[in-house]
Formats: C-alpha cells, structure tokens, sequence
C-alpha cells in the first residue's frame, strides 16, 4: 500500500497530467454528453473515452471548447496531448485511473499541495523534466524506495520549518511545551489542521491550542 507522499511523488513523476487535471466535486463527462463540435476535436481519443481518468476527460473537454480560439502553437499542442492519449494501452489507463482514484481519497489539503508542488515541476526546463523522470524510470525498486523515502522526510522538515517561522519568538517556548506533550497522532491531527487553514487565521488557531488543557487538547486532536 502506498503512502500518501509515495502517491504524490509518483503522481508528480510518472503521472503528472492525472495529478494535474484531477478537479475535485466534477463529474466526468460521458461522451455522449460532449457537444458536436467537442465530439469532432476529440475524435482521435474517442475509442479510449470511457477509460481516460475523469480528470483528463475534465481537461480535455475544456481544451476542447477553447480550441477554436487557439493559435496554431497551441493547437499544435492540444493535438499532440490527444495523440499521447490515444497511444496509450489499456494497463497504462488502468493504472492512470487507479491513481487518479489515489489522489481524490487524499485530504484536500494533500492535494493542493500536490496541485502546487506539480505547477512547480511544470515550471522546470523541458530537458530537466524528462531527465527527472527518466532517473525515477531507471531506479530499481530499493532505489525509488530510497528516493521516496528521503522526499517525504524533506516534505516533513519543510512543514516543520514553515510552521516553527510562523511563530513569533516570545510563544516558541509555549509552542515547543504544548507540542511535546502531545501524541504522534496529535501532532499529525494538529499540523493537517493548521495547514488547512488560511494563513490569517493560522496563528489564532496555534495560540488557542496552547492555552487549552492537556484534557482539551486530547478531545480537540484525537480523531474520534
């Protein structure tokens, strides 16, 4: 079973165009339902319709609609992404869906990272896109293992160092005492909750956790 960051990781490396059209609370389109004229655009993946991911059915009928108003660069693009598709087996849409139904069961919060993090790829040179993959494709089951392993550590000492400059220097002290008295669970169930919030209300949260009792602070972080 893989772990929320190992789903991410190959998400972001393998499957990057899954990760990056999932849009959560949208039904998939039936074909059936696409217009004429977005049946016509995306003839060359009709045969591989109903075995697309529902977020690249999602993106795919909104490049669809855009398509008369692209430029011929852009159009040029668009149909290479639906000749990518088209060639792709049954077994790689398979396990693009698999994933796919990975990522919508991670928090939302997850996912918005995951969002994020894979923008940031995208933003990366085409040659070292393909090198980043190519490594990962190349790495023996130990050495992904490795890789991931050290990626989720990094994910985690980010977290922890966004969190630790947020506080101001007069609470660390408070801070530090309320988060050693906590569980592992709670200090899990406290970051997601953190992290979920916005910004703005973030320190309000922290401060209204330190100022609870032990006993509050159980019934407020334990899962029930």
């Amino acid at each position: 079973m893989h772990t929320p960051f190992r789903i991410i990781a190959l998400l972001l490396l393998l499957f990057g165009s899954v990760a990056a059209s999932a849009q959560p609370e949208q039904p998939a389109p039936a074909w059936s339902a696409l217009s004429a004229d977005e049946q016509r655009v995306l003839d060359p993946v009709h045969a591989q319709w109903e075995q697309l991911p529902p977020g690249a059915q999602q993106r795919l009928q909104r490049g669809a609609r855009r398509y008369p108003h692209m430029n011929p660069e852009q159009r040029a693009k668009f149909d290479e992404r639906l000749r990518k598709w088209n060639k792709a087996t049954p077994e790689q849409l398979a396990k693009m869906r698999e994933h796919y139904a990975q990522f919508q069961s991670l928090p939302a919060e997850q996912r918005e990272r995951l969002r994020a993090q894979f923008q940031r790829f995208r933003s990366l040179p085409p040659e070292q896109r393909a090198a980043l993959r190519e490594k990962f494709q190349q790495m023996s089951a130990e050495e992904r293992h490795a890789f991931l392993a050290g990626a989720g550590a990094q994910q985690r000492a980010d977290a922890m160092r966004e969190f630790a400059q947020s506080v101001p220097l007069e609470q660390r002290a408070p801070t530090r005492q309320m988060l050693r008295s906590l569980t592992a669970d709670q200090r899990r169930a406290f970051g997601r909750n953190w992290r979920a919030l916005a910004p703005e209300q973030r320190d309000a949260y922290r401060q209204r956790i330190v100022q609870m009792t032990p006993e509050q602070r159980a019934a407020e972080l334990t899962p029930r």
